[in-house]
């Protein structure tokens, strides 16, 4: 029998997802000023913001990864793997399906509009939104939603782990394992298979963040979703990399630094030679992996309570992670067309998204019953998270540590 899950929430989690997401929509307004290849692209690209770009990217996606790891423990609880593959169906796959033949249509017509390869108006495009079979080639897409894609399957392919982890026997292992690593520090040892990915896959990788071929893609997201559920199912080891935040912090500095100095050097893209493949794969975990360590060691310390907007912003962070990028790429394909200066236009990237994507959901997306579910909601509109300004911490996922 499974050990019983709370129906509470845990705040740092939610904190997490909220400003995860937050960062990722303000990451995509960048991405035309970028110098980057994008959907949209500047003539100007703005330096400064490329590096504070690079920065992130190292562990903005990882860090969803290993947020919506310690998600699907929660969300599995005393549940049938039926039942939850029935529910990751309706939450996962629903808004993927409405995704690509709704909400990424749009970028597409206006990159062909922006590269001059159609001068249609969008309905008159719009049959031709599913010609040609794949983007880039073609225009099927799924765009930034790939991450859902990817959450989708490696959910259904890790699914027995989770199943097993959750019984008695999993629970007893995992508890031991939990216990030894945070005494020895042995979480750093997510470097190691992470580090063999980018080695030993990345070059073997195509199609990326197209699922098939994305071998990297694929081992990376399924190696953080489990590393997320062991953190969060263990409060002996979450309390111990609260101890450890400002090493982890210092770590990661350090890491980055290094890569920087050795093998980024300013340029927009740099090439790693085969010879130094090895130090930049585990100078590359090792940033990826302090960080997401510093992260949620001062999450756990210090995003313990929960404010009562922090109810509204748990439900609206998937419908605005569906709706985002869409409302930029309209944003951005104005403000290039109209010859706006680029931190201007960066800025009101910024703005424009929030506001664009704000007013949809609070307008149409919340209120309307038939619509909630095409975004991952529930039907009728039912705060998920009781606001409370309490500093308990409360442990919704099954304990696999014996602190008690």
């Amino acid at each position: 029998m499974s050990s019983p899950v709370s129906s509470s929430r845990r705040a740092d989690l939610d904190w997490l997802r909220v400003l995860a997401f937050a960062l990722l929509i303000a990451y995509h307004a960048g991405m035309a000023w970028s110098g980057w290849t994008w959907h949209l692209e500047a003539e100007t690209s703005l330096a400064p913001l490329r590096e504070a770009m690079r920065f992130v990217n190292r562990w903005r996606m990882p860090l969803l990864f290993l947020v919506s790891g310690g998600a699907i423990l929660l969300a599995l609880g005393a549940r049938s793997g039926r039942a939850f593959a029935r529910d990751r169906l309706r939450r996962l796959g629903i808004p993927l399906l409405f995704g690509m033949a709704v909400i990424v249509p749009p970028q597409v017509w206006l990159e062909r509009r922006f590269r001059g390869q159609t001068t249609d108006g969008f309905l008159a495009w719009l049959p031709q939104a599913f010609d040609g079979g794949a983007y880039p080639a073609g225009n099927l897409s799924w765009h930034h939603l790939w991450f859902l894609a990817y959450v989708l399957v490696l959910t259904f392919v890790l699914l027995p782990v989770f199943l097993w982890a959750r019984g008695a026997r999993g629970r007893a292992v995992l508890r031991t394992a939990a216990d030894v690593a945070a005494r020895r520090g042995l979480q750093w040892l997510a470097v190691l298979p992470i580090a063999a990915s980018i080695l030993w896959l990345a070059p073997l990788s195509r199609n990326i963040n197209g699922l098939v071929g994305d071998w990297h893609g694929l081992m990376q997201g399924g190696v953080l979703l489990l590393f997320g559920a062991f953190l969060y199912g263990a409060p002996v080891l979450l309390a111990a990399v609260e101890r450890q935040r400002f090493l982890s912090l210092g770590l990661g500095i350090a890491a980055y630094a290094a890569l920087c100095v050795f093998f980024f050097r300013g340029e927009v893209r740099p090439a790693i030679a085969a010879e130094v493949r090895l130090a930049y794969a585990l100078l590359s975990a090792v940033n990826m992996v302090a960080w997401l360590l510093a992260i949620v060691g001062f999450a756990h310390r210090h995003l313990a309570a929960r404010p009562a907007f922090l109810a509204t912003a748990t439900e609206a962070v998937y419908p605005f992670y569906i709706l985002h990028q869409t409302v930029t790429v309209i944003v951005v394909y104005w403000l290039l067309r109209w010859g706006v200066a680029p931190w201007w236009g960066f800025a009101l990237a910024v703005i424009g998204t929030f506001a664009g994507t704000s007013a949809i959901y609070f307008g149409l997306v919340r209120p309307v019953p038939f619509v909630r579910p095409l975004f991952g909601l529930k039907t009728a509109y039912s705060s998920s998270v009781r606001p409370s300004t309490s500093k308990r911490r409360s442990n919704t996922m099954p304990n696999f540590s014996s602190e008690r």
